[in-house]
């Protein structure tokens, strides 16, 4: 292989080294995740170019061996001496095969593995990291400018030496050039745009940049299968398994037209990329890029804020102070006009205490004893009974303070939109911190009995205040329209210490008690007004009696009196008067018989029969109005 193929290899490695030493020093002065993440994928490439170099002078001492053979060969009347020791005449190539056979695999397994650690690194790093403006950043800016543009210039040349003398081993190292000058190139628009109050998306190229070294792992894990796996044909060119296509792609993206070419005629059986149409559309996406992004950036200067939501308008990063109502917004296209919407007329809400499950939640029985969601916290509540008797031993001696789970829906409008949106970075974080702790604090100062019971919503409504003022405090612009107790028992505990059934179980011997307690003082109520209810009426049934016999024996003796002067009067018509009476009661409701002397000619006729009873002829007959027909 000529001598300055080899060369231009051993000046790309060299610049790869200097471009990732220059990355890593700048990320480290200013601060940048974007170059950081950029050094590493240099090392990649740096790595690939120096495989890429080694085997090449390996390809071209095998070229010069051969080359010397030849002419040795033409020299000779003969080549049979050659013929037969061909295996032991080519050392150069044998040293290249068992290269390509053992050290590339390896060193592909090696080159994996950095890719891995530098994606696990970037993983746990970048989860730390929040984006923060820098104060070195025109400086880093321009560093990594230069670097792109020395970078750019010795990758084009290689790649397209590349390509015209058809040198393969010089792809690695110009595609990691190319990538090298383009992640300089975003490391200065990242210093750019932090420069100009953007310092977000720095962070956000990186993670993106550590998304895309994933997926370079991942083509080379699937390169080392395939090799595995793939036919050896003597004579055919192997595949740079080390090299990644996507590299090269995004390095170099009019490499992309030629694999799509190369695809599509494969695809069909001829040459489609001779076609008028092929070429045309290569001629033109230029343009067709350019009207796609105009219609993208045209569809992005209108926004539609729905009914019960209000914008927020910045420019360049700066809000505005125009809030936007519901309706079409327009506004100029990212990343000059971003118009962010906050839902201002919605109530919206969080949970203290619990973390919902919605399983646990559809139960129509809820019981102290069994989850009710899917996570539930204990907080420390303040307790009556913080002193036992004095002859209580240590171990039975109650503690000032109980545990309650409390689960507490808050729910909240957003008032002041632009304090909500600028006040903090996180407001309804901040919101359910604010929450949180007035519930720990008003929880450890009120007594379990009350808050379990009548003391309810005493407590929501204390809390509803409490959470108000301090949101108020914070500037956060809300409104809390309801904070519920919805749900409050002592916690579950475990299966050695159950507190909650222990708890259920002191509970209903307390009412129980207190049922007996009301039980006896009903019956007492009861009892004692029937007992005397009782003596009344028995005493008031003697005097009754007494009076009713006094009354009769007055009676009496007054009739004697009046009886006795009658018969001192008349005493014969009085005993007559007397005797008919008697035999007239007497004989009401028998039957008479008549006996008469049978010396006599009268003839008596006495009715006899039973007579039919008055009550069958106690019938009312209406009497027939003159006035209506007869029937």
């Amino acid at each position: 292989m000529h001598r300055t193929f080899q060369r231009t290899g051993l000046i790309n490695w060299m610049v790869l080294l200097a471009l990732g030493a220059g990355l890593e020093i700048v990320s480290r002065i200013t601060g940048s995740a974007t170059a950081e993440v950029g050094a590493a994928f240099v090392l990649v490439g740096l790595f690939t170019a120096l495989v890429s170099w080694f085997q090449m002078r390996l390809e071209s001492a095998e070229e010069a061996e051969r080359l010397e053979l030849e002419d040795l060969a033409r020299s000779r009347s003969s080549a049979a001496l050659f013929d037969s020791t061909a295996a032991e005449s080519f050392p150069a190539r044998k040293a290249r095969e068992q290269f390509e056979k053992w050290f590339i695999p390896a060193l592909t397994t090696i080159l994996f593995a950095i890719e891995v650690a530098a994606v696990l690194y970037f993983y746990r790093d970048l989860k730390e990291k929040s984006p923060t403006a820098g104060t070195a950043s025109t400086l880093g800016m321009a560093m990594f400018a230069a670097m792109s543009l020395v970078t750019f210039l010795i990758g084009k040349y290689t790649s397209r030496l590349a390509q015209l003398e058809g040198v393969r081993l010089l792809r690695p190292g110009g595609s990691a050039l190319m990538m090298g000058a383009l992640l300089a190139l975003l490391s200065a628009a990242a210093e750019a745009l932090q420069w100009f109050g953007f310092p977000a998306y720095d962070l956000h190229v990186a993670w993106v940049l550590s998304g895309l070294l994933a997926l370079i792992a991942v083509e080379t894990l699937l390169a080392l299968v395939f090799e595995a796996y793939r036919p050896r044909v003597r004579g055919k060119e192997v595949r740079l398994i080390y090299e990644s296509r996507l590299v090269g792609l995004l390095g170099q993206p009019t490499g992309l037209f030629a694999t799509a070419a190369q695809a599509l005629d494969y695809q069909f059986g001829f040459r489609v990329s001779d076609t008028w149409f092929y070429r045309f559309i290569e001629e033109k996406i230029g343009r067709f890029a350019l009207v796609w992004i105009g219609i993208l950036a045209l569809s992005d200067c209108f926004v539609f804020i729905e009914p019960g939501e209000q914008g927020l308008r910045e420019r360049f990063g700066r809000p505005s102070g125009e809030v936007l109502g519901s309706g079409v917004a327009v506004k100029f296209p990212r990343p000059i006009d971003v118009v962010h919407r906050f839902p201002t007329s919605e109530i919206q809400g969080f949970n203290v205490g619990f973390v919902p499950d919605e399983k646990l939640e559809a139960q129509r029985t809820l019981l102290w004893t069994k989850p009710h969601y899917k996570e539930e916290f204990n907080l420390l509540v303040a307790s009556r009974e913080q002193f036992a008797s004095t002859n209580a031993v240590e171990s039975e001696q109650s503690v000032p303070v109980n545990l309650l789970t409390v689960s507490i829906p808050v729910q909240f409008l957003v008032r002041d939109v632009k304090a909500w949106a600028y006040g903090h970075s996180e407001p309804k974080g901040l919101l359910e911190r604010i929450a949180n702790r007035e519930v720990v604090r008003y929880m450890a100062s009120v007594d379990i009995e009350k808050v379990m019971s009548f003391g309810r919503l005493e407590a929501a409504a204390d809390l509803r205040r409490n959470i108000q003022k301090q949101a108020d405090t914070a500037g956060l612009g809300v409104e809390i329209v309801f904070v519920g107790l919805q749900d409050i028992h002592p916690p579950m505990g475990s299966k050695e210490n159950q507190v909650a059934a222990s708890y259920e179980k002191v509970i209903g011997a307390e009412q129980e008690k207190e049922s007996k307690i009301l039980e006896a003082e009903g019956y007492a109520l009861e009892a004692v007004p029937t007992a005397l209810a009782n003596a009344a009426k028995t005493v008031n049934e003697a005097k009754s009696v007494a009076a009713q016999k006094v009354s009769e024996a007055a009676g009496r003796a007054a009739q004697f009196n009046h009886q006795l002067t009658a018969y001192r009067t008349a005493p014969g018509l009085f005993t007559t008067r007397n005797y008919v009476e008697t035999f007239a009661r007497g004989a009401v409701g028998n039957r008479k018989l008549v006996l008469l002397p049978t010396n006599t000619h009268d003839v008596i006729i006495l009715d006899l029969s039973d007579k039919i009873r008055q009550d069958l002829l106690d019938v009312n007959i209406e009497p027939v109005r003159r006035d209506e027909p007869k029937k």
